[in-house]
């Protein structure tokens, strides 16, 4: 599995970040993916950018860290786009079905009991027989450095249609079978954002 070093951010100039051509960079400090989302629905978060960079290992991603701000190609682009960090966490993708492109994304912050990989990756089957109808993607992250949060764990899904995606969640959430994975994890979702994916 890879590990996504998540970035919350307000970006003043989003048009300009959006289109800043910084993969080239970022590769060299060894990101395997980079992903952004503007959270439009979310509460006091909206306006804020989620973004995401995937590393290989956690030595990876705190190396990459570290690099990023030793380029100065870099630094400049977060000035001239007038970034600013509120939050860094270190995930785990835990388990991943579909693709990670959509027009929009979701995430739901879920606290719960730690949950094994064997069982999660046979959870996600169940979730993904549900959310493929409406979604392009889905993705679980355990948490693995998030400071004082109530949540451990976050999925995010990858839609075209926010009414599609809601319509298989909810059918996804009746499911009884659902109810009862959620039981015995313990898992309680603390909230859902919406936004519209920059890249």
């Amino acid at each position: 599995m890879t590990y996504l070093y998540s970035v919350l951010a307000n970006v003043g100039d989003k048009k300009a970040f959006a289109e800043a051509d910084i993969m080239g960079n970022l590769e060299k400090l060894g990101v395997k993916s980079y992903t952004a989302t503007e959270i439009v629905m979310g509460g006091e978060m909206a306006g804020m950018v989620v973004i995401g960079f995937e590393y290989d290992s956690v030595d990876a991603a705190m190396q990459g860290q570290a690099g990023f701000y030793q380029d100065s190609d870099l630094v400049g682009m977060m000035q001239a786009t007038q970034v600013q960090i509120n939050r860094r966490i270190l995930f785990r993708v835990q388990a991943e079905r579909g693709e990670r492109q959509g027009q929009y994304g979701t995430i739901l912050y879920i606290a719960g009991r730690p949950i094994d990989d064997a069982t999660m990756e046979s959870n996600m089957d169940h979730n993904w027989s549900h959310i493929q109808e409406g979604a392009n993607g889905l993705t679980w992250l355990m948490s693995v450095a998030a400071g004082p949060a109530p949540f451990n764990a976050t999925a995010v899904t990858w839609a075209d249609s926010l009414d599609d995606l809601l319509a298989v969640s909810n059918k996804m959430f009746a499911d009884p079978k659902t109810m009862q994975i959620m039981t015995d994890s313990g898992a309680q979702i603390l909230g859902r954002v919406i936004g519209r994916n920059m890249f």
